[in-house]
Parts: C-alpha cells; sequence; structure tokens
C-alpha cells in the first residue's frame, strides 16, 4: 500500500490554483473594460446619474452662437477615442463635438447584464447635449458608427425636432444572418481580455479590409463588459421601430470591403428603404472599421454632408 501524500503538499497545491485563478480573474477584470484605450480629445464631462453619463466635448478654434453640434457614439466595444481624428476634422471646419461614451466602456457602471434598452442609450445623449449647456431647440447632427448607427438612429426617432443630419458609418439595416464565422470573430475581436495572439487574426478579418494592418489603437481599447450590454440592447424586440432614424437625411459611409455590414445588407439596403433621404457613399478598400482605414476620404465626407444639411434650416 502506497504511503498518503503529505497534507502539506495539497495544501501547497490548493493555494497555487487559487492564487492562479485569482491572477486570472484579475487580469479578466482589469482588461474588460476599455482600460487600455487611448484617451479621447476635448474636455471630459460626466452627468451624474444611475448610471453616469461621460461626455468629451470638443469647440472649435473660434466658437461663436451659431457654432452647430455633432453628436457621435462608437462602435461595439470601442472607446469614442476612435473618433479623435473625425472630431479634429470637424473642429478644423468649424463644427463642436460631443462624443459620448456608452455604458460599460471603460467604467462597470451600467455594463455587462444591465438590462437597458437603445431608448436608454439615446437618452443618455439627450442628457449630455442638455448638460452641455445647449438650448432645447437646438438640433444637433449625429454619427454613429456600428453599433453606434443604432443608437442615433434611435435617438433621431425619439427626439426628431432635435436632429438635423444623420451619418451612419458600417450601418446595418433590417438583418441578423451574418454568416457564423464571423458572428464568431465579432465575438472574440470584443474580448479585450485575450492576448492579441488569439483575438488578433479576427479583429483583422472582420474590421479591416485585406492588406490593411491593424492599427495600435484598435489592438487596444476593447470592452467586453460594454460590449455584453450593447449586444443585449440591440437584440431587444422592441427596437424595430427605430430603424428608420426619424425623417431626416441620412449620409451612409459603406466600407465595400465589410464582411459585417456587406453592401446588400446595409448601404445599399438603406438606399432601397429609404430613397432619397440616404446619400450613399461608397468607401473603397475599407471593411467594418472604416474610420482608421479612410479617415480623410470619410471626413471630407462628412462635412460635405453637413454643410448641405444646415441645422438652422
Amino acid at each position: 500500500m502506497s504511503a498518503p501524500r503529505p497534507r502539506p503538499l495539497r495544501r501547497h497545491a490548493l493555494a497555487l490554483i487559487l492564487l492562479a485563478s485569482a491572477a486570472a480573474l484579475l487580469w479578466i477584470a482589469s482588461h474588460a473594460l476599455a482600460d487600455d484605450a487611448r484617451p479621447a480629445v476635448g474636455e471630459r464631462h460626466t452627468v451624474p446619474g444611475q448610471p453616469p453619463v461621460t461626455y468629451y466635448l470638443l469647440d472649435p478654434p473660434a466658437p461663436t452662437a451659431r457654432t452647430e453640434t455633432v453628436v457621435l457614439v462608437a462602435s461595439l466595444g470601442r472607446p469614442v477615442s476612435d473618433f479623435n481624428a473625425l472630431r479634429r476634422a470637424l473642429a478644423q471646419a468649424g463644427y463642436r463635438s460631443i462624443a459620448v461614451e456608452s455604458r460599460g466602456i471603460r467604467t462597470w457602471a451600467g455594463g455587462g447584464f444591465s438590462n437597458y434598452r437603445l431608448s436608454d442609450l439615446a437618452g443618455d445623449i439627450h442628457a449630455a447635449i442638455a448638460d452641455a449647456g445647449l438650448p432645447t431647440t437646438a438640433r444637433v447632427h449625429l454619427i454613429g458608427h456600428a453599433f453606434g448607427n443604432r443608437v442615433a438612429r434611435t435617438f433621431a426617432t425619439l427626439y426628431p425636432q432635435q436632429t438635423a443630419a444623420l451619418v451612419l458609418i458600417a450601418a446595418g439595416d433590417k438583418t441578423d444572418a451574418m454568416p457564423a464565422d464571423v458572428a464568431r470573430s465579432l465575438r472574440l475581436s470584443t474580448l479585450g481580455f485575450l492576448p492579441w495572439a488569439l483575438r488578433g487574426g479576427a479583429v483583422s478579418r472582420v474590421f479591416f479590409a485585406a492588406g490593411h494592418a491593424v492599427p495600435d489603437a484598435w489592438r487596444h481599447g476593447w470592452s467586453s463588459w460594454g460590449a455584453i450590454g450593447q449586444v443585449r440592447a440591440a437584440r431587444a424586440a422592441h427596437n424595430q421601430d427605430f430603424d428608420a432614424g426619424g425623417v431626416g437625411p441620412m449620409l451612409v459611409l459603406q466600407g465595400e470591403e465589410d464582411v459585417v455590414a456587406p453592401p446588400r445588407d446595409a448601404g445599399e439596403l438603406l438606399k432601397a428603404n429609404y430613397g432619397a433621404r440616404v446619400t450613399l457613399v461608397p468607401v473603397p478598400q475599407a471593411g467594418h472599421a472604416l474610420l482608421p482605414e479612410q479617415g480623410d476620404l470619410i471626413a471630407r465626407a462628412v462635412v460635405t454632408f453637413l454643410r448641405a444639411h444646415p441645422a438652422a434650416d
């Protein structure tokens, strides 16, 4: 009969397992909020509430009482710092911008399995606009990237009199029929706590056109905690009434190599559904990310569109 193992050895093994588990949980927790994202440009503000609303205000060099405001909402699990270059271009063109951080991005508040709706995120935009000091009669332009396009359209539906125009970047319409492998890669992309070696291929495949390297800013800044809540909000059955995005003009920027929201299911479908309201601009050599791929083209198209649809009209 073999002798039993010494109990101290068992205790040491158990302690090591517990320590490793605790370290793994700490690693996941510290990389689930997009804490490694680059800073957003502009002055940071927080609107008190449950949860609080964080936004970044950037004025043009010489703002006036007639300065128009653009509100921006980022993609699934992504921070608003993705808009840094576009917001600088807007400022140079004379526009004020308010970038509203989604719930669960860089904060535990309101993310994860919290029960909220797209209409709640539209309410966050409304709160940020009011906190920034804009009068209730002021109309704003809205820019939504990917998931953010759903929030922008929801705001335009709920607050049509405050909406001047919509800019939708990488915007899917009424479809959840993406291929299973694309859906898996999209989910994997948001798991910022996983090493880049495990998810880098997924990010490259579903967000970038063939041959485009993933920039450093898109290697970081992923919030799985925020993405969980956003997916739950986007899947809610009541969201079907928000697809039209109100009644105003839309600029739709469509990546020609977007596998998440391909042209036939996104830009072309929006144009077919809403006709003359939609200005469709195909963006060559661009996937679902678009902003880091064709930033100059996008900035020019956005400024041209906003000037054609002034908020004062």
